[in-house]
């Protein structure tokens, strides 16, 4: 678990922190059409009470199949997005990966950068895990 952070560049770190300070970040990239069509889960429009749902299921992950990853601003922490794998309970030798990131970072090249290091530290802790979807 990475609990103080990862830096990715330097406007930007990963960890593995999400909490209720989280919501109104949540509920303000998660609201945009275009980041909702690509993402096949989110509810839209997305409430307060859905981003509670969220960081409880995400509490709640007691089979240890999901890690979730929040990218954030290193100047005041925001959520800015996140990344995600989900491990099948059938086969642990197989995961899913997601990811979102709020357009006002688009098209900075962030996410092959932020995906290349989560899937080294995945990859690290799931010793068995052969193939990523």
């Amino acid at each position: 678990m990475i609990s103080n952070g990862c830096d990715i560049d330097d406007e930007i770190y990963i960890d593995e922190i999400l909490t209720n300070e989280d919501i109104p970040s949540l509920v303000k990239y998660f609201n945009n059409p275009i980041l909702h069509a690509n993402l096949l889960t989110i509810p839209y429009p997305y409430t307060t009470k859905d981003g509670e749902d969220f960081i409880q299921k995400i509490k709640s992950n007691s089979l240890n199949l999901t890690r979730i990853f929040s990218i954030r601003l290193k100047t005041n922490n925001e959520l800015i997005g996140g990344c995600g794998f989900h491990r099948s309970i059938k086969n642990e030798r197989r995961t899913k990966i997601g990811y979102w990131l709020g357009e006002p970072y688009w098209h900075r090249g962030l996410m092959p950068k932020i995906v290349k290091k989560v899937i080294e530290m995945i990859k690290h802790e799931w010793k068995n895990l052969v193939r990523i979807e």
